[in-house]
């Protein structure tokens, strides 16, 4: 392997001075999601709409749309890879099609899915807008005759539109929608809502949850938060100075349930975004779900910082995380990334088992559905092992992940795939991008990648001693800048960093080696809050476009993600007992291991003898089971929900 060391003129950080003081901010928290564009499929042919998807109890994913004559669904069993044939479970009626479904399962399993019907002319009394629910029993095999939620009028300027569930604690299900059949003199909606307390079979009157006067609140999508509130996010038109919709939740306390409805001025409603003062900015058809870790995210159709005009035909559907009481939402994405041609509309999203985010939209003129997966992470890892610097980057030496743990880009530019690994001599960074217009070679205007790293977790606006950038440049070599004082500065003298090129037509790989000697450490500081940020620059043609982190800002370390630079399973395997957490419960048998925990398990993670890591995973439950054909020895590292980090010894037959 050939050594690189870093390069352009020395400069001596001791001598650097800058007029401005150190801006040290708090670290940013929250997840991000990062798409994979390589997930992308349609899901339901041309003239589908609305689709809705959910996990069920027994690992399927579920996802049900309008179109092909009724409500169809179809299931998946490995996380949306592959899919069944499309299934209808509701037919239309003459001249009453059946539209805008959603879904959910109930605690006991019934499966509930409820439409909307909205008749088509010649109008008629008997053909009304409404609520309608489907029931199974069993696992979807079988479904009921269309149960009525609520009818509104067969006048569409008096009905009724887009239901969608939620289930209490106590097993009261609630029925939310969009409702105008109050207000035949006006164009006002509110949003109502009907109960049943027997799985969907019968529903009460209804509720008004929120109105503003002279407006109209509509397409409700409701969830229950960790803190017991009922959160509801609609679409709201009357917001002052705001001339179009704005995502918006309406709230109440779970013992309250709705004694009063959510009207203008109340503190219970609240824009998701108070702070965009854009009059011609749009968040319409708003959805709403929440994370494995307690946090929030919302999708919607429209735009975002100027990324498209405010036409329906070029709405793009966005995905912003908010916090777990459904506030303070931020890490804007656009999952699909359309082109101005193209448009994504009436979205969902959903949080499924493998630890993805799945989020669908009907897209193009004709409206087909697609979906594609998304990973949102509040941090990356850094496994720890030793890889063959060939670069190839993607492949086994780069742990369980493949190489590509941390997946970028867009559906414009180019994709990007990255990954970590550390031992006690190097930080080792990864990366392979696709692009089919690689620039290297020349005088001026390369593509390169930049690594920053914040080895002191210093969360600062400008650089300081322990923020390091390098320039991973396409023909090996490597630009090292250091952070001090304020500023940063070229070193001339950081030997011993490798960088490996491997370059295609098609994509590129960097596999790039960092002794700790050259971050100041004699050793990993394993014990250091460590954060790090990934930017890719793409020359195409006069256009520079960067590939960057969602809200990382370049060179201030308070916005990059945090680095964990997760245990050496040796020393796990040393300091490993068997007689250490009690309350973990650890069962080997017929190449199975078992673990059962009093809290739900987080992240769990199996290592051989040697160090290898086996297998690794996502749990978000108190129970997890892991077949290998491992023999001997190994360590199993545990990682609670509440934060605790156990590791236990197994032995294999």
């Amino acid at each position: 392997m050939k050594k690189f060391t870093a390069i352009a003129a020395s400069v001596l950080l001791a001598a650097a001075t800058f007029d401005a003081s150190a801006i040290k901010k708090d670290a940013y928290t929250g997840s991000r999601i990062f798409w994979d564009f390589s997930s992308r499929q349609q899901l339901f042919n041309a003239h589908s709409n609305y689709a809705r998807i959910i996990q069920l109890q027994d690992g399927r994913i579920m996802v049900a749309c309008e179109g092909g004559g009724g409500i169809s669904v179809r299931y998946s069993s490995d996380y949306g890879s592959t899919w069944t044939e499309s299934e209808r479970i509701a037919t239309n009626e003459t001249n009453l099609p059946f539209a805008v479904p959603d879904l959910i399962q109930l605690s006991d399993g019934t499966i509930v899915v409820g439409f909307n019907p909205r008749p088509s002319s010649p109008y008629s009394e008997e053909r009304r807008f409404g609520c309608r629910c489907v029931i199974s029993t069993d696992n979807g095999a079988t479904w009921t005759d269309p149960i009525t939620i609520y009818d509104a009028s067969y006048l569409g300027s008096e009905g009724c539109w887009e239901p969608s569930f939620l289930e209490l604690p106590s097993g009261e299900l609630q029925c939310y929608f969009a409702d105008e059949s109050d207000f035949d003199s006006s164009s006002e909606q509110c949003i109502s809502m009907c109960r049943s307390f027997d799985k969907g079979r019968t529903w009460s009157e209804r509720t008004r949850v929120s109105f503003r006067s002279g407006a109209r609140d509509g397409m409700p999508v409701p969830i229950l938060t960790e803190a017991s509130e009922i959160v509801v996010i609609i679409e709201d038109n009357g917001w002052p100075s705001r001339y179009l919709f704005r995502a918006t939740t309406v709230r109440c306390s779970l013992e309250d349930n709705w004694s009063e409805p959510v009207l203008a001025g109340s503190a219970n409603r609240e824009m998701i975004f108070a702070n965009d003062d854009d009059k011609n900015y749009v968040s319409a058809a708003p959805y709403l779900r929440q994370l494995p870790t307690g946090e929030t995210i919302a999708s919607w159709q429209g735009d975002h910082n100027g990324r498209t005009s405010c036409q329906e035909s070029t709405y793009d559907m966005f995905v912003a995380v908010g916090d777990a009481d459904a506030r303070n939402f931020k890490a804007v994405t656009a999952p699909f990334d359309l082109s101005g041609e193209l448009h994504s509309l009436w979205n969902s999203v959903a949080c499924v088992g493998d630890g993805s985010v799945i989020a669908l939209g009907s897209i193009g003129g004709a409206n087909a559905i697609n979906m594609i997966k998304g990973y949102p992470k509040q941090y990356f890892e850094a496994d720890y092992g030793t890889p063959t610097l060939d670069g190839t980057a993607i492949k086994e030496t780069w742990t369980a992940k493949n190489g590509q743990q941390i997946c970028m880009g867009s559906a414009k530019t180019n994709k990007v795939y990255a990954d970590y690994l550390w031992d006690d001599q190097y930080i080792y960074f990864s990366t392979r991008v696709i692009d089919s217009d690689i620039i290297y070679g020349q005088e001026l205007d390369n593509d390169y990648v930049e690594l920053f790293l914040d080895t002191e977790n210093c969360c600062d606006t400008y650089g300081q001693v322990g923020m390091y950038q390098f320039i991973l440049n396409l023909d090996g070599t490597v630009e090292m800048k250091a952070g001090s004082n304020n500023r940063w500065a070229t070193v001339s003298d950081a030997e011993g960093i490798v960088c490996i090129p491997n370059i295609k037509s098609s994509y590129y790989e960097l596999e790039v080696a960092i002794p700790w000697s050259v971050l100041g450490y004699s050793s990993a500081p394993i014990n250091n809050t460590i954060r790090t940020d990934i930017r890719v620059s793409d020359f195409t043609g006069d256009d520079l476009i960067d590939i960057t982190i969602t809200d990382a800002v370049r060179r201030q370390s308070w916005s990059w993600m945090e680095l964990k630079l997760n245990p050496n399973p040796e020393s796990e395997l040393q300091s490993a007992t068997d007689d250490t957490a009690t309350d973990i419960n650890v069962v080997v048998a017929d190449k199975t291991i078992q673990v059962t925990a009093p809290t739900d398990i987080a992240n769990i993670a199996l290592y051989s003898l040697s160090g290898g890591l086996i297998y690794s995973a996502k749990v978000n439950d108190t129970t997890h089971k892991i077949s290998t054909s491992l023999t001997g020895g190994g360590v199993i590292r545990i990682t609670l929900a509440d934060g605790r980090q156990i590791s236990k010894k197994v032995l294999l037959n």
